[in-house]
């Protein structure tokens, strides 16, 4: 598999082994890995997607979690919904420095009915991501196949 050999390529020890282990939850559970650049991987089911791989230089990161485009994630158990809402990931460039989206400075978005500036268009970021935070997404992609990706 092409994302396999790309994160070997890529990422070493923990970093490695998580993205592995994730990818491989994901494919398990019928999410397709489409590359959309060289160090980045969407994952996709009946032609949606829940998250975004994206690697480099060791490290690794979950993004594009369409939490705001899709009003099914408005019925997440309050849990999944705090961990989403710490992920949310604002664009930085009011700290002298760019993220590097494009849509610098982000946007005001509603998110679970309450309104946060500056939002990324990825919207959520997870950087190298450890196995605990892993159990919680791998929870999060279960709802989603569920309810959204059928």
């Amino acid at each position: 598999m092409e994302i396999k050999d790309a994160l070997k390529n890529n990422l070493k020890g923990e970093a490695l082994a998580n993205a592995l282990s994730f990818t491989n939850s994901l494919v398990e559970k019928g999410l397709a890995p489409k590359k959309e650049w060289d160090n980045g991987f969407r994952f996709i089911k009946n032609g949606k997607s829940p998250c975004l791989f994206v690697f480099n230089n060791e490290e690794w990161f979950i993004c594009d979690v369409p939490v705001v485009s899709e009003p099914e994630w408005s019925l997440l158990n309050d849990n999944m919904k705090e961990f989403i809402i710490a992920h949310i990931k604002t664009c930085s460039v009011h700290q002298g420095k760019s993220c590097g989206c494009g849509s610098e400075p982000g946007i005001t978005k509603s998110i679970f009915g309450k309104r946060y500036n500056n939002v990324c268009t990825s919207e959520i970021h997870i950087n190298n991501p450890s196995l605990d935070i892993l159990d919680k997404f791998k929870e999060i992609i279960e709802w989603w196949v569920v309810n959204i990706g059928v």
